[in-house]
């Protein structure tokens, strides 16, 4: 029998290992680590192991306050999922994705405990429903829904937080401690990642990411390394392609090497994306360009990443392509995104 929990309700009993399935996509891996910190200050004895796309493993490894990593080898096919998750015995599982097969892999796998969001059409496979949490302007990011979530097991709903701060703060710096593989790219580069996953509303054009990354090389003497998806690779390619001396990598790595690419950064310049994600977490540097979605959600958990914006009456609108002008990115000059670099690159020198 399923039950809803509000915000203050008595928090459900955790185990002694607790399972947590974690988000499929890199950005919102990356903004619900606040979250599961959080999870574990409050349970420091519960084993916590994160099962998420083998993809992101390097992530989760990568953080002190995760015990275990189960990867998904094929996340999206719960026949290979079910098997995997039931050889470990977990008695609970929370859920960070909203869909209806990572609660039902669960239930499969013979997790008798599931918690997770109120969500309709998965709700009789859950058995602790959290209420989705009432509006607040302050708090208005992604961030602060995961934090929701793990506050049904008792966790604090903003820790290290005071009201009016940013999401994170700079407190969470995974890569400082992570034991990430040594890079082969150059020491502090300047990594240019003009590509997006969700489509092309998201993506800044691609000539003035390669204006940028020139006059950055000219100006600083650093090398310049285009990062990214495969998807990503005809954009990095033309990037590149007019930057000299400018490397290539796009879709040539896996995630532990980007991770630490990222992490040894002298500067990140980025669209709305996980590259943006992971800069915020490691405290590295970086401008981002956001056009079709909203800062206000999605930003960087740390300010040491600038928003560079250029708002416009349809924007957000949160689609994969723009049916109109484009405005909200055509309107982002070269000029204000090279001048937020030098600003953050300024910060970093002071």
């Amino acid at each position: 029998m399923s039950m809803s929990l509000l915000p203050k309700s008595i928090p459900i009993p955790v185990p002694d290992r607790l399972l947590l399935r974690a988000p499929n996509w890199l950005g919102d891996a990356v903004m619900a680590l606040p979250a599961v910190r959080a999870l574990k200050r409050t349970h420091p004895g519960t084993e916590l192991s994160v099962a998420a796309p083998a993809a992101l493993a390097p992530l989760w490894a990568a953080c002190p306050f995760v015990d275990r990593v189960i990867p998904l080898a094929h996340p999206r096919r719960y026949r290979s999922t079910v098997p995997v998750l039931r050889r470990e015995r977990f008695t609970m599982a929370l859920l960070f994705p909203n869909s209806f097969r990572s609660a039902f892999e669960a239930r499969r796998a013979g997790i008798g405990q599931l918690v997770a969001f109120d969500t309709p059409w998965r709700n009789l496979l859950v058995s602790h429903r959290v209420l989705r949490r009432p509006f607040d302007p302050r708090r208005l990011h992604q961030s602060y829904d995961y934090l929701h979530l793990v506050s049904a097991l008792g966790a604090p709903h903003a820790p290290d937080l005071e009201e009016g701060e940013p999401v994170e703060g700079g407190l969470l710096r995974i890569a400082k401690t992570a034991d990430l593989p040594a890079s082969e790219i150059e020491p502090a580069p300047i990594v240019i990642c003009p590509g997006a996953a969700y489509g092309p509303a998201k993506r800044w054009p691609a000539a003035r990411f390669a204006e940028v990354g020139r006059a950055l090389a000219e100006r600083h003497a650093a090398p310049i390394v285009v990062m990214g998806a495969g998807g990503d690779a005809p954009a990095a390619a033309e990037v590149a392609a007019a930057i000299p001396g400018a490397r290539d990598l796009a879709g040539k790595t896996d995630l532990a090497a980007f991770m630490a690419t990222i992490a040894r950064a002298r500067l990140v310049v980025t669209n709305d994306s996980g590259a943006m994600h992971l800069a915020a977490a490691f405290g590295t540097p970086g401008v981002a360009i956001f056009g079709s979605t909203e800062p206000r959600l999605t930003g960087p958990i740390d300010p040491c990443v600038r928003v560079e914006r250029f708002h416009v009456p349809c924007s957000p609108c949160f689609l994969r392509e723009c049916p109109l002008d484009f405005a909200c990115m055509e309107r982002v000059t070269a000029a204000a995104v090279l001048a937020s670099c030098e600003k953050a690159l300024a910060e970093v020198a002071a």
